[in-house]
């Protein structure tokens, strides 16, 4: 059994506890967590041959130190903090709680749970996975502004509604254009303008078609910088959004094509989704049992057990709610284009299972599927 050291993170500085091959104890401290503090470090344990770091998924500040620790060569794993916690429970009584005790807690669940993290060698792929957050983020801001953007026009110049007003030949027109009265004040050589698209297409519309949707106007005119604002922030969030999906399809090709290959073979799933998924689960290695994959998306149901009595409840949410929501979208995706969990979705339908329950039997499904294909290195084929 190699060393282990357990690191409890803190954003200011960090302790840690090694534990010795039988579980001694042996050397405890702090250290800053900067690059000094990193090398003090690694001089505190240099006397030990192959150790094997681990600490707490903490969000952010976890991820310099894992990077460290993996540029300079050491096995480093990061550990849920949620079984962390669990393992504490069951441990001991005692409700005492420093950070040299929670490193302590880290290095003991890390010697004995090695089945459960011994595939963790490598830390997770930090860039993939806040390109994926960013993605994300951008992702919610494009969706918040797309409704901003549609209340303002409801007041400012509701008739032009009836169009497709998300294009982005709409919105570089409502940049210049933003209410009827803006329409009426320009001349049709300024408006067939703003209609050309600086390439490609234009709009398939025509200074005369602008008009009529301005012509009676009940819009408020003083509403209109408001729509100008809205549709300048959207084009630049989308081009964001745009530049951000590249990026992150590209580093996850880069790293794990065969297994964007394989998930991307279902057909339903598509390079997005499946690149988000990844980005999240980092390596199929780090899961023994597909339960444990169920488990991580947090798409496991609650149990109550007391005597004789067993409940199955709600899905324990405990997971990563990011990676349900792409989950749920792989779903809906399979139920539109692919037979064979369609038909599974419909059996649970008739069997009485609400939408919303057979579309989380159909994620864990899909999650099964999934971790069959990515084991075997195969792509999707229907069953036989």
């Amino acid at each position: 059994m190699s060393t282990i050291i357990g690191i409890d993170i803190s954003q200011e500085s960090s302790s840690f506890h090694l534990l010795g091959e039988g579980g001694t104890q042996e050397i405890s401290g702090s250290f800053a967590m900067n690059r000094s503090g990193f090398q003090s470090l690694l001089q505190r344990v240099a006397h030990v041959k192959a150790p094997r770091f681990f600490m707490e998924s903490t969000g952010r500040y976890h991820m310099t130190l894992a990077h460290f620790l993996l540029q300079e060569g050491h096995k480093t794993a990061i550990v849920n903090p949620v079984l962390v916690k669990q393992f504490s429970k069951a441990n001991t009584l005692r409700k005492t709680k420093t950070d040299k005790i929670d490193a302590l807690t880290i290095a003991r669940y890390a010697q004995q749970a090695p089945k459960e993290i011994g595939a963790i060698e490598r830390a997770m792929d930090d860039q993939r996975l806040s390109t994926a957050r960013r993605r994300e983020q951008i992702a919610e801001l494009v969706a918040t502004t797309k409704t901003q953007l549609k209340a303002d026009l409801t007041v400012a110049w509701p008739e032009v509604l009836s169009l497709d007003v998300f294009t982005k030949g709409m919105l570089r027109l409502f940049t210049h254009y933003p209410c009827a009265r803006s329409i009426e004040e320009a001349t049709d050589e300024q408006l067939s303008l703003a209609l050309k698209a600086p390439r490609g297409r234009g709009l398939a519309l025509t200074a005369a078609d602008l008009r009529h949707l301005a012509n009676g106007s009940i819009g408020i005119p003083s509403y209109g910088p408001l729509v100008a604002d809205s549709a300048q922030s959207l084009l630049f969030l989308e081009e964001k959004l745009e530049l951000l999906t590249k990026d992150l399809v590209s580093l996850v090709r880069e790293t794990q094509d065969l297994e964007m290959r394989i998930i991307t073979s279902i057909p339903g799933i598509g390079e997005i989704t499946a690149a988000h998924c990844l980005a999240k689960i980092v390596s199929i290695d780090r899961f023994q049992r597909y339960q444990n994959l169920i488990a991580f998306c947090g798409t496991d149901p609650g149990i109550y057990e007391s005597g004789t009595i067993l409940r199955r409840g709600k899905i324990t949410k405990r997971g990563s709610a990011s990676l349900r929501k792409y989950l749920y979208l792989m779903a809906s995706g399979v139920n539109r284009c692919n037979p064979y969990f369609k038909t599974y979705y419909d059996k649970k339908r008739k069997q009485g299972f609400t939408h919303r329950k057979a579309m989380v039997a159909q994620m864990n499904k899909i999650i099964k599927t999934l971790f069959a294909m990515l084991k075997k290195k195969e792509m999707f084929s229907v069953p036989t």
